[in-house]
């Protein structure tokens, strides 16, 4: 029994709207604190708080074709626009892309070569994340000889290290720490590697 094939789904860049969301929000919530605050204080007292009432009277006394009117627009104009471009443009992708090796289960047409999992008609995109790049990269850099400690940071672009040693030359095991990490990555399939950088630092 065969079954319709779909069209791979690429995967894309979506944007990071977490920061900015939550700037938003906060801000949203202190100006809905401060409204609810103003409106339980003119309820009890019967006239507005000062922090709300000097406001109203500076925008009651302000002119559209002011200076002061003008900066205000601009001001909110520029804001609107920061946030209009953060859910726009594209955030970083949080993901390294691998190289797919499609292989065929024992039974299947086309299996045999080299069985396991099924192979993807069309293509397929595999990645692997920047957290788990980085423990790959760390836990590698922890088996090389004269290393004490180690830990990594992964971007799309670059994994670096920090590593602490007892050795007082450094320089050897810089380069012995750059060249198995970048060779352990590649061998995981990462394309592109990403480049290695690595800080040591002698431990007293």
């Amino acid at each position: 029994m065969s079954g319709r094939i779909h069209p791979p789904v690429s995967m894309r860049r979506r944007p990071s709207r977490s920061g900015p969301a939550a700037v938003t929000a906060l801000l949203l919530l202190a100006l809905g604190v401060a409204l609810v605050w103003a409106a339980v204080v003119r309820l009890a007292e019967g006239m507005w708080p000062v922090f709300f009432a000097e406001p109203l009277v500076w925008l009651s006394s302000t002119s559209w074709d002011s200076p002061q009117g003008w900066t205000a627009a601009v001001v909110l104009l520029l804001i609107g626009l920061v946030l209009l471009l953060c859910g726009i443009i594209p955030g970083e992708f949080g993901a390294l892309p691998l190289r797919a090796k499609p292989v065929n289960m024992p039974g299947l047409p086309g299996a045999g070569e080299s069985g396991g999992v099924p192979s993807v008609r069309g293509g397929e995109t595999v990645v692997m994340s920047r957290r788990a790049v980085a423990r790959l990269a760390a836990s590698t850099c922890n088996h090389i000889d004269g290393v004490s400690s180690a830990s990594a940071s992964a971007s799309g672009r670059r994994v670096h290290l920090e590593v602490t040693t007892a050795l007082h030359g450094t320089a050897d095991l810089q380069h012995w720490v750059v060249d198995g990490v970048r060779s352990r990555l590649a061998a995981t399939g990462l394309d592109p590697v990403p480049e290695v950088t690595a800080s040591i630092r002698s431990r007293e």
